[in-house]
């Protein structure tokens, strides 16, 4: 599963699913080792839509309607890899960006900020399981690309999300919560919970044969910001159409609901905070030509 998805959702058997799934054919969904030299390239859309904002602050309460926009797209070179794991990976942030409009008192306040790493080149060697260590090409990071950095997760393998060996059309096993860290990357952490998954057919997209996966379920977890931490609760529903030939997420879709509350320090003035709202996301990734192919 690539690093923008979020998997899962409700199987349904039909029309090229049901074909393959009488064919007896098996598919070894973990797919090839990755490969030295290797490119992706991937673009990830994130939005809350009209989420609803409570807010307390000095004794007074305020509520608001947000909607949140966040865009990210990188190219990820495999510099180094050791059996299925990438150990070594440079980075090119191509565009990092969020857009916000803020409804508060019958009034709109629209912000677009670009991501500290925007526009940025990363250079990430993994110094044990789960661990990473991140650096900026040419340049030192300032204090906010610095924390950041230390948030980033590195290219992990997705083994963890796939049953090991060859599984027909119709299997469904547990995904832990843990697996995932690689999907949400350092913007929420410690996570806990289960996603039912199931292999749903097998179909083409843009002339690639794919393993249409399917997962659901509910993810807790905390999202460490600078001015506190946020309690994050996820009920998600989504497919992830995953290439046979190079174990590629060429393609994700998900949705569901987003809660998060939690107590803020902003300039010295504490706020409680609840956000509740539905959100989508949608990303694509390609293996472009590199040494590795």
């Amino acid at each position: 599963m690539r690093r923008a998805t979020w998997a899962v959702a409700v199987a349904v058997l039909a029309g090229a699913g049901l074909t393959r799934a009488q064919d007896g054919k098996t598919y070894d969904l973990r797919g090839p080792a990755p490969k030295k030299g290797q490119v992706l390239a991937s673009g990830t859309v994130f939005k809350i839509t009209n989420a609803e904002v409570r807010l307390k602050v000095g004794g007074m309460e305020l509520e608001a309607r947000q909607t949140l926009t966040a865009t990210e797209d990188e190219e990820v070179t495999f510099l180094a890899v050791d059996g299925r794991q990438v150990t070594k990976a440079r980075t090119k942030v191509v565009k990092e960006k969020v857009d916000t409009v803020t409804t508060l008192g019958g009034a709109d306040m629209e912000d677009s900020k670009d991501g500290d790493l925007d526009g940025e080149v990363i250079v990430s060697e993994r110094t044990g399981p789960g661990k990473w260590k991140h650096s900026l090409v040419d340049t030192k990071p300032n204090e906010k690309q610095q924390k950041d950095l230390d948030k980033r997760v590195g290219p992990e393998s997705d083994d963890d999300l796939y049953p090991e060996g060859k599984v027909k059309v119709g299997h469904e096993w547990t995904v832990d919560a843990t697996a995932l860290q690689k999907v949400f990357g350092g913007s929420i952490q410690d996570l806990k919970g289960k996603l039912k998954a199931r292999f749903v057919k097998v179909e083409e997209v843009d002339g690639e044969e794919c393993a249409v996966v399917e997962m659901s379920g509910t993810i807790k977890g905390v999202a460490k910001e600078d001015e506190g931490d946020l309690a994050v609760e996820m009920d998600m529903t989504g497919t992830t159409w995953r290439s046979v030939k190079t174990g590629v997420d060429v393609k994700d879709r998900a949705k569901g609901t987003v809660k998060m509350s939690g107590k803020l320090d902003m300039d010295g003035q504490k706020i409680d905070i609840a956000l509740e709202g539905p959100f989508t996301i949608e990303g694509t990734t390609k293996l472009k030509p590199g040494k590795g192919d």
